[in-house]
């Protein structure tokens, strides 16, 4: 096919356009072209904007599973982190009140017993009450 056959195509189209586009060189067809050419421009533009807003809609969606699932691993790990911490807080009171409850008296004694064993396994006497005078 020469070159020549696809102007013959492009000046049949126009032709067969002639009566929808209008043909000639009078205002009235210049207008109908420039209609027309405005119309395909708006509705290019339009298309172009659906295909956009089509393609944005399927990527959103393809990331709401992600954000989900980041979500609620957050939650999840907001919740041990949580139970962590009141844990922690809860033991430090508890184990600090028995500490003062519990611990000076037994440390005493244990404390006591140990003194008198050491002076017990040497064969020595414990030693006494030692009077000191006042100031």
């Amino acid at each position: 096919m020469a070159s020549r056959d696809f102007h013959r195509v492009s000046t049949d189209v126009r032709a067969w356009l002639g009566g929808v586009v209008g043909s000639g060189d009078g205002y009235a067809a210049w207008t109908r072209r420039n209609a027309l050419r405005r119309w395909g421009l708006v509705a290019l533009v339009l298309l172009a904007f659906v295909a956009i807003a089509i393609g944005g809609y399927a990527i959103g969606a393809s990331q709401a599973g992600d954000v989900d699932s980041a979500r609620q691993a957050g939650a999840d790990a907001g919740e041990q982190r949580g139970a962590a911490l009141g844990t922690r807080e809860g033991y430090g009171k508890a184990f600090r009140s028995a500490r003062e409850q519990a611990f000076g008296p037994a440390y005493r004694d244990a404390y006591r017993a140990a003194y008198l064993d050491a002076f017990d396994r040497a064969d020595l006497a414990p030693p006494g009450h030692v009077p000191v005078s006042g100031p």
